[in-house]
């Protein structure tokens, strides 16, 4: 698997589909060593459509930050396009690959194995794909978000995490 220079997009709604999963599953086993696993989150591992973009998060031990990163680096990703980056004791990497001939855009979180964060993460996965009518309101808000004109990643990002949080709370 090669990993492709990522390309920042506009924000759009594309339904989900089962290739995420497959994708996903490929890049887990690609990035995935003895020392980091990989987890699979975000709106694709929740059969949430949306912008498309895979998320995932490779887990590291205490200390192993660094190492986590230049694995990553080494396999390809590169550092986040943004005005507003994640910091760097919790950075995010992204890149591209195609798969089936399509284009996907990937996103890696880095995040400490055990953490607030991570318990969270699979916290709202299992609470979202346990829940269809959580999945459908979730697709509903993304769309109204795009309907208001709002296209910019970061933008888009801040105006959906209300319904993240809401969720968040409900679960905690």
């Amino acid at each position: 698997m090669k990993i492709l220079k990522y390309e920042k997009i506009e924000a759009r709604f594309i339904p989900w589909n089962e290739d995420y999963f497959h994708v996903a599953n490929a890049l887990i086993d690609f990035i995935r060593t003895d020392i980091f696993d990989v987890l699979h989150i975000g709106s694709t591992s929740a059969m949430v459509g949306g912008k498309g973009i895979i998320d995932l998060s490779i887990l590291y031990e205490r200390d192993q930050l660094d190492l986590a990163v230049k694995h990553l680096k080494s396999l390809g990703f590169q550092d986040q396009i943004s005005n507003n980056p994640f910091p760097n004791e919790r950075p995010r990497k992204d890149g591209a690959v195609i798969f089936n001939e399509k284009k996907y855009l990937i996103h890696v979180h880095v995040i400490r194995k055990g953490s607030i964060e991570y318990r969270k993460q699979l916290k709202y996965k299992d609470f979202m794909l346990s829940n269809p009518k959580a999945r459908e309101k979730y697709e509903e808000s993304k769309k109204l978000i795009l309907e208001q004109g709002i296209l910019d990643q970061e933008e888009y990002g801040k105006q959906k995490s209300p319904f993240v949080k809401a969720v968040l709370e409900k679960i905690e």
